[in-house]
């Protein structure tokens, strides 16, 4: 293994854990654990804060899985791969976009709904984001699933 392929993997491989790690941490053990023990007042400006420090590295995540991703595809492999990397470049893709749509919308209502102490409609925000997060971290889970058991070069 060339000192290039192991750079491009681990930098890709980082940004794995932090993207797919944090999803996996905050929708199976922070939600849950914050829903049975904090009144809505308190929990969810305690998302939205998660959320407000996450999403900061999901960007790096996404610059670094994107830049390290190419960097394999087009100088390792030639621009030529497997079905698989096609597959894993296609749900990086969706996961990318439907980050984008957490970003843009549901995130920015929640934001203004705890500004304004709505706490139903931040919950609306925050169940919307909670579904979006899901797909991603099943997205995420096949994703790493194919990029593990795919052949190597």
């Amino acid at each position: 293994m060339s000192y290039h392929w192991a750079l491009a993997l681990a930098l890709h491989q980082l940004g794995t854990i932090i993207w797919v790690g944090g999803m996996f941490f905050a929708h199976i053990a922070l939600r849950p654990a914050a829903s049975e023990l904090l009144e809505p007042s308190q929990r969810l400006p305690l998302m939205l804060r998660v959320f407000d420090r996450f999403f900061r590295w999901v960007w790096a995540a996404i610059i670094l899985l994107w830049a390290s991703g190419l960097w394999i595809f087009l100088s390792l492999y030639g621009g030529k791969a497997g079905l698989y990397v096609h597959l894993m470049m296609g749900t990086a893709a969706l996961m990318t976009a439907l980050f984008l749509v957490v970003w843009f919308f549901p995130y920015r209502t929640m934001k203004a709904a705890v500004a304004a102490e709505d706490w139903p409609g931040a919950a609306k925000s925050l169940a919307r984001i909670r579904i979006i997060i899901l797909t991603n971290l099943l997205l995420g889970l096949v994703t790493t699933v194919l990029g593990v058991a795919g052949p190597k070069v």
